[in-house]
């Protein structure tokens, strides 16, 4: 597969290239530019397969190998991460006030004035389980996994789930 043209000064971190076969998606990192396996028929979906590319990358999913027979080998290999809830949640008026620290944002389901700190438990048996202390609360670092969770809570157990942003602070 040979790219056509592929724009050496452009800033976008995601961005589609033109092949003589169709259309690929583009994600430049710091060190390096990762194309897409599949080659696209038009633009929108090759860059909605950078985008999940991205995602793939930024997840730690994806791992990239030397290129073979200019093909793009790319093989993905799933981690388990564990979670430890001992982290202390901040608002956002409370990260304002010590500009010196670093911050992740995390996003927790609350009920009302409690917090969710467990849910969907299979090994426990446990559909939901609420604390009124927002520190013992489980916290999510995507948002779209925190939503998927809200939206399941909400089916079976019933209206009144909401999302909330609060931070923890990064080690560096």
């Amino acid at each position: 597969m040979e790219i056509a043209s592929l724009l050496k000064s452009t800033d976008k971190t995601i961005f589609t290239a033109k092949t003589e076969e169709g259309f690929v998606g583009c994600v430049r990192k710091d060190e390096y530019l990762c194309l897409t396996t599949n080659v696209y028929d038009s633009v929108l979906k090759a860059a909605n397969g950078a985008r999940s590319l991205e995602k793939k990358l930024r997840d730690n999913k994806v791992v990239t190998t030397p290129a073979k027979d200019k093909k793009i080998q790319i093989t993905t290999k799933t981690t388990k991460k564990k979670v430890s809830y001992s982290e202390k949640l901040y608002t956002l008026t409370e990260t304002q006030a010590m500009p010196l620290l670093s911050f992740q944002e995390v996003w927790v389901i609350v009920k009302g004035d409690e917090y969710v700190s467990d849910c969907l438990n299979n090994s426990k048996k446990r559909l939901v389980a609420y604390t009124r202390d927002k520190n013992k609360a489980k916290y999510f670092t995507d948002h779209e996994k925190a939503k998927m969770t809200m939206r399941v809570l909400k089916g079976v157990v019933g209206p009144g789930f909401d999302l909330k942003r609060f931070f923890i602070q990064t080690k560096d």
